[in-house]
């Protein structure tokens, strides 16, 4: 500012020297003219000079706020609200409960028939020799009976041949029962003719066989407790 200041004010000084220098080279004044004296030129004030505006400084922007926000909260939220809550609840629970699964029925075992209860009461009370069952093809070839002129049977014949004992117990199919009479005595003839040469003890019991029927049931046995058996056969099946 000083600087700025001195540098007018010399130039003041100058412009007034060039005025002093341009008069006295101008023609005499007339002395009858009246005497105008010359006033230096006020020096500028320092309030007239222009004063030094400092720049603006760059005042940063606000940054822009992301457009993508939403300018503006939702003005008013809404009014609707549900006027009432349902009022009416399930008086009553269910009062009926699931049936419980039945428990399977065992299936019962079938009833044991009136042949193997014989058979069964037999082998019980009776020190037997040992036996063996009598399959179909065997009852055919040595008895001459076939199985299906039976219902149900039992067949037992001594496992080795040093006793004569043999059970055969039956249900026979209605209108067959001469036909396998038949066949039982056609054995005994048979058992005869080998025992007659052959252990005179078991020959005895071939001589005291049983041949017993009651309805379609029939019962052929060989054996020292043939009166026993024959007792089993009347008690199931008369």
């Amino acid at each position: 500012m000083n600087h700025r200041f001195s540098s007018l004010a010399l130039a003041g000084l100058l412009t007034a020297g060039l005025l002093t220098g341009c008069g006295a080279s101008t023609p005499s004044p007339d002395p009858s003219a009246p005497v105008v004296s010359e006033t230096p030129a006020p020096l500028p004030s320092e309030s007239l000079l222009p004063s030094e505006t400092p720049a603006p400084e760059a005042t940063p922007s606000a940054a822009p706020e992301s457009s993508s926000a939403p300018s503006a909260a939702p003005s008013s939220k809404p009014s609707a609200q549900p006027t009432a809550k349902p009022t009416a609840k399930p008086t009553a629970k269910p009062t009926a409960k699931p049936t419980p699964t039945p428990a399977p029925t065992p299936t019962p075992a079938p009833a044991t028939s009136a042949v193997d209860s014989v058979w069964n009461e037999i082998a019980k009370s009776s020190d037997l020799p040992s036996l063996s069952d009598v399959d179909a093809a065997t009852l055919e070839a040595v008895y001459g009976i076939s199985s299906d002129d039976l219902v149900d049977y039992v067949c037992k014949i001594p496992l080795i041949n040093v006793t004569a004992t043999e059970y055969f117990i039956a249900e026979v199919k209605d209108g067959k029962m001469d036909s396998v009479k038949a066949s039982l005595e056609a054995r005994q003839d048979a058992l005869d003719q080998q025992w007659s040469q052959y252990l005179p003890e078991q020959y005895e019991l071939v001589k005291n066989y049983q041949l017993v029927t009651n309805g379609n049931y029939v019962l052929f046995v060989v054996s020292e407790y043939a009166d026993e058996a024959v007792s089993a056969f009347n008690t199931y099946t008369k």
